[in-house]
């Protein structure tokens, strides 16, 4: 079978040139998020019904019941529609794989992000053109259609070549342009490997002048609290709420204390949780190749490595600053947990990345380290 790729109307050419990626235009991604969901189907619909209640509420002024109805409401839309957009996205989304997919092979990206903004633009340009989408704003920059690529396609199709017996619903693994999607992404990305192995470009000059936090710090948990993003929500289920109710039955005291761990636990699943996903393909790429490059004893190679990435991470401002291993123990078991453990893994994580793309490359850095006990 050819390839057939329809190429874009008038009307498409002159939105892209007209248009730029979300990114370019607002100010954020939570500006860009409100802007989609004041667009949304399901707004209109919560507007509809949020406005006549106001409106009767305004006109008649001693009636309270109108007003607590449209309280709720308002209280209901803000909880409501967020994960109802998610959703709405998830459903268009799995109804264009194709075409995600003949974007991939006109537009060859790899594992840069920067590659992707072609995509993700032509992408959203179709989705708008073809009423698929209420704006064109469908990816806000290039590393969203990458990731949505790698969970939605890439995961899929590797685990389907690796384990027979899966099954995947949300498309065939037969379709001719999603397997040759595939195939050109591994392609690029095996190309941008040998090019950042064997043109190094965090070299080991001027990181004698890299301290490491264990250097500076009293002890690793003064380092965790200081970069931990702290994001708490005491009730995120209802199973939270009955133990709220039970511990507030005893004191006060076993309300606080119950407070006080469950924050101690989100934090810190919150900040084991951070690091990976702040991570771009192409930064555990270079990871990945500084521990495969780097000789030594096992404690000083893994503080060299981690050196190199925090210097790598800083300046490529993916982290604010170069703390982002605390010492070469940490970097290790970073490695460990993070890659190590999910090498060839046959099961899906929504969570967490199986970086099916560079399986050959951690299998290298894991022989590379076979021989160094983990602390």
């Amino acid at each position: 079978m050819g390839e057939n790729i329809p190429l874009l109307s008038s009307r498409g050419l002159e939105f892209q040139s007209t248009f730029s990626l979300p990114k370019d235009i607002f100010r954020n991604r939570l500006t860009w998020s409100c802007c989609e969901i004041c667009n949304s189907l399901g707004f209109c619909i919560w507007l509809l019904l949020w406005l006549p209640l106001t409106v009767w509420w305004g006109m008649s002024s001693t009636s309270t019941y109108s007003f607590f109805i449209a309280l709720v409401l308002l209280f209901l839309g803000l909880i409501i529609l967020p994960p109802i957009q998610i959703l709405c996205r998830k459903y268009t989304l799995s109804n264009h794989l194709t075409q995600l997919s003949k974007e991939i092979i006109k537009s060859t990206p790899g594992a840069f992000s920067d590659d992707w903004d072609t995509v993700a633009l032509h992408f959203n340009s179709y989705l708008y053109e073809n009423n698929a989408w209420n704006t064109g704003q469908f990816f806000f920059n290039g590393t969203d259609c990458q990731e949505a690529f790698r969970k939605t396609i890439l995961e899929p199709v590797v685990l389907r070549r690796e384990n027979e017996g899966a099954r995947f619903t949300s498309f065939e693994v037969s379709v001719f342009h999603i397997e040759k999607a595939v195939q050109v992404y591994f392609t690029k990305v095996h190309e941008q490997w040998k090019l950042i192995h064997t043109e190094k470009e965090c070299s080991a000059t001027g990181l004698e002048n890299v301290k490491l936090p264990k250097e500076t710090y009293r002890c690793k948990l003064a380092w965790s609290f200081q970069r931990i993003r702290f994001s708490y929500y005491p009730v995120e289920s209802l199973s939270d709420l009955v133990d709220i109710y039970l511990y507030a039955q005893f004191s006060s005291l076993c309300l606080v204390s119950y407070c006080l761990v469950d924050i101690l636990f989100r934090v810190v699943e919150d900040f084991q949780n951070i690091r990976p996903k702040s991570m771009k393909v192409e930064d555990k790429m270079q990871y990945l190749s500084d521990i495969i490059s780097e000789q030594g004893a096992p404690t000083e190679r893994w503080d060299k490595i981690a050196r190199k990435t925090n210097r790598w991470l800083f300046e490529k401002r993916v982290w604010k600053n170069e703390e982002f291993f605390f010492d070469g123990t940490d970097c290790q078991v970073f490695f460990k947990r993070n890659f190590s453990t999910l090498l060839f893994s046959k099961i899906s994580v929504p969570s967490r990345s199986l970086n099916v793309e560079l399986w050959q490359y951690i299998q290298e850095a894991q022989s590379a380290s076979t021989d160094e006990p983990l602390v």
